[in-house]
């Protein structure tokens, strides 16, 4: 049986989860115990990096502690309840190209550390690197492509000026010698990482928070690199966001044409 104990000296109220069992009681000095427990077994690697998360990211927390913890734990519950399958799509692969490659990028300018603390997507943010009272969305579109797609309502609605970083990324043969599969990419990056556990740790956790796992099939697609723009988002950029649309629509999906925004192009 696999257990995390959380001593606190105050209540909390029990959570659970079909794979995790949470709850709490008080020792005879008063000292109240959140325990987290293990309860199906094929869910074993999760928990374990779902411990791993809650004992690094509230290492530095020094106020409400139980809230944050609670916070974390419901973001692994909706990370468990979410059925993936075992190899991510293609456009999602591609995806975690773009991301790897601007995180390469944030590694030089911002050090191992806040380069990876900045990539918060994985975890669910709206935007996929968040730092320095900015962001940038990182899209991974075709050399040919003149749309970007914009996912949802919330990936550009901030009032924080930020930037979209383009990286075209083409398939390609197996004999291009300039070629690269997702696979070796991922091993670069870690790479970077190699000589601090820390932060091996949490790269690693960002990967299977994507959704990533290593496997073989990720070595065998060949993939280009053809090029990079970034574009400036700020408030005269054009996108929809939740206080200029109808509040009727719930959601949306939309698309940008690039040649219109070349004047916000960095």
């Amino acid at each position: 049986m696999l257990c995390l104990y959380v001593y606190r000296e105050m209540v909390i109220v029990a959570l659970h989860s079909k794979p995790i069992a949470a709850s709490n009681y008080q020792f005879a000095d008063g000292t109240w115990v959140l325990s987290f427990r293990l309860v199906q077994s094929d869910y074993e690697e999760v928990f374990l990096r779902f411990c791993w998360d809650i004992i690094e990211s509230s290492r530095d927390i020094t106020e409400n502690i139980v809230d944050f913890i609670v916070q974390r734990y419901l973001k692994w519950q909706r990370l468990m309840e979410y059925k993936r399958p075992d190899i991510l799509p293609a456009a999602r692969q591609k995806g975690l190209l773009g991301e790897l490659m601007f995180l390469t990028e944030c590694t030089k300018t911002m050090g191992l550390q806040k380069a990876l603390e900045s990539w918060c997507g994985p975890e669910g943010a709206d935007q996929d690197f968040i730092y320095d009272n900015t962001w940038t969305e990182v899209k991974a579109v075709a050399m040919a492509s003149v749309t970007i797609s914009i996912s949802s309502l919330e990936q550009l609605d901030t009032d924080m000026e930020g930037s979209l970083k383009l990286y075209r990324i083409d398939k390609t043969t197996d004999t291009d010698a300039n070629g690269f599969t997702l696979a070796d990419i991922v091993q670069n990056t870690r790479v970077l990482f190699s000589g601090n556990l820390k932060c091996r740790e949490l790269f690693d956790l960002r990967l299977f928070q994507y959704g990533y796992k290593d496997m073989s099939e990720y070595g065998k697609q060949k993939y280009r690199f053809c090029g990079a723009e970034e574009y400036c988002v700020d408030g005269t950029f054009p996108k929809l966001t939740r206080n200029n649309i109808a509040y009727q629509i719930n959601s949306a999906r939309y698309a940008i044409d690039l040649a219109s925004i070349a004047a916000f192009r960095r």
